[in-house]
């Protein structure tokens, strides 16, 4: 459980409405499907041209992903529950710890400020080289999805699982059953390639649908009283 910082807490309500995973789900089953598009009617696609799509998409993510979460917030989110400064992300190294400096002093310092995220790292970018990794492995066929969706959902439960914004186990299983889905579909083998992109990015979407829905049903929009105008 997270500790009850106000910074952690303010870190944490950045994703109390879901809008952070339907944003990112609905860039990867956009590109995504851009990759699809590109494997069905290209005559002769490159094995792995379809990545680029994703790159570009996630790009965009990063450079505008703030601002349009923003926009979407300050209609949805703020006027029920208020506005709290959006959390920074925190770029991490190699090791997995932050990036930053150690001073000794003798002089008292304020405390760290814990209101940052690591979404970017441990989430988008796990997803983008997870499904690069993934993009070359059409010799694997029908089986390989049955393997690799699963690694996907323990990688993400387990690198969230004490961050400010946590998978539930019961999320993260359903993420790894859609693995299942080649053997349920005959998928042909040129178009599985773009499938891990697609799956994961509508688990995205409904899962943030689903937060959405129970926000928006537990903080109602607040009436505006008669005779008084917002």
């Amino acid at each position: 459980m997270l500790a009850a910082s106000p910074g952690r807490r303010a870190a944490s309500y950045w994703f109390v409405d879901g809008l952070p995973d339907i944003v990112l789900g609905v860039t990867l089953l956009l590109f995504g499907g851009l990759g699809l598009w590109w494997r069905i009617y290209a005559r002769s696609p490159a094995p792995q041209f379809d990545f680029f799509f994703l790159a570009a998409g996630l790009l965009l993510l990063f450079w505008k992903g703030r601002e349009i979460l923003d926009f979407l917030k300050s209609h949805l989110t703020y006027p029920r529950t208020g506005y709290v400064q959006p959390p920074e992300e925190l770029p991490e190294t190699l090791a997995g710890r932050p990036d930053t400096l150690i001073t000794l002093s003798l002089r008292p310092a304020p405390p760290p400020d814990e209101n940052v995220t690591h979404f970017n790292t441990r989430t988008v970018t796990v997803i983008l080289w997870w499904c690069f990794l993934l993009s070359g492995l059409n010799p694997w066929r029908r089986w390989y999805m049955a393997l690799a969706m699963p690694a996907l959902a323990v990688t993400l439960y387990a690198l969230n699982r004490k961050s400010e914004r946590p998978f539930r186990w019961w999320s993260a299983l359903i993420l790894a059953l859609t693995g299942l889905t080649p053997l349920w579909l005959d998928v042909p083998a040129r178009l599985q390639s773009p499938l891990p992109l697609l799956l994961t990015g509508l688990w995205l979407l409904a899962q943030g649908a689903f937060t959405l829905v129970h926000y928006l049903r537990a903080n109602p929009y607040p009436r505006v009283t008669a005779g008084v105008r917002a």
